[in-house]
């Protein structure tokens, strides 16, 4: 279906809205966050560190996507949003990121705080396609929750097309990321698999300095890639790290976004 327009796949930590004040307060930073969300037009936009009450924010602020998230829980949740002209839902499960998934609240292994996933079948309506996808946030602090994450999600998939899509708080070095995408894990890196790639190496910038333009001492190939698009059955038409700034030449967040064009890969 060489007709069909690629599908355009979002990734963005957006920062907790109460860590900061000033220029950096989520009320100063909403606006730039759903501009940059705006520019790229994605058709799915996987968001982590999103509190329940910065989400009434970024729906008023990005009208044209429908959301697929956990309801009930006060914490921070990974929401999916999309855009239902060119995708429908059909399920949508999240899960603790926690020895029992479906006890979604719980801190699981030695995590700092508890983590929910966002689990989503959706259909492309322009090929007729299903394919799953996964929006994750691992904890930053727990070794052992980030390799139990990674075991928990790779063992959550079946042999269908799938999108793995979040913040991993793990290098392409670490035994997570190496689970998941190395043999005899499902995934290959969106990155690795690009015809093309555009921007920054890495993904996690923060908020002192922010620098990774030219000029600065960042060795893209050896630093902080956290954030990911990880692929099963998808061709990978064009990875870009998006380093955009607002008007006062600040990011958004302490995250730069990963944009990815996506083709549903032919037989072999």
């Amino acid at each position: 279906m060489s007709g069909v327009a690629p599908l355009r796949v979002m990734t963005y930590n957006v920062r907790y809205a109460t860590l900061d004040d000033g220029p950096r307060a989520w009320a100063n930073r909403r606006d730039a966050v759903a501009a940059t969300v705006r520019v790229h037009r994605p058709d799915v936009l996987c968001l982590q560190e999103v509190w329940q009450d910065q989400l009434p924010d970024l729906r008023e602020r990005l009208p044209g996507y429908e959301w697929a998230t956990e309801r009930q829980q006060t914490g921070e949740h990974t929401p999916v949003g999309y855009r239902p002209e060119r995708l429908t839902a059909e399920t949508v499960e999240p899960f603790a990121l926690a020895p029992d998934p479906a006890d979604i609240g719980a801190t699981g292994w030695d995590a700092s705080v508890p983590r929910v996933a966002t689990e989503v079948r959706f259909r492309d309506q322009e090929t007729d396609d299903t394919f799953d996808l996964v929006n994750v946030h691992f904890d930053h602090a727990g070794a052992l929750a980030r390799r139990e994450s990674a075991r928990l999600v790779r063992e959550r998939f079946d042999a269908a097309p799938a999108l793995l899509v979040g913040d991993l708080n793990a290098r392409p070095a670490s035994g997570p990321y190496r689970s998941l995408v190395e043999t005899p894990g499902p995934f290959t890196d969106a990155r690795q698999a690009a015809d093309t790639r555009f921007g920054p190496g890495e993904t996690y910038v923060g908020f002192d300095g922010e620098g990774v333009e030219e000029g600065t001492d960042r060795d893209p190939t050896r630093d902080k890639r956290i954030d990911y698009v990880l692929v099963r059955s998808f061709d990978v038409a064009l990875y870009a790290t998006a380093a955009d700034v607002d008007a006062t030449w600040r990011h958004p967040s302490d995250h730069l976004p990963v944009v990815v064009d996506l083709r549903a890969a032919g037989p072999d």
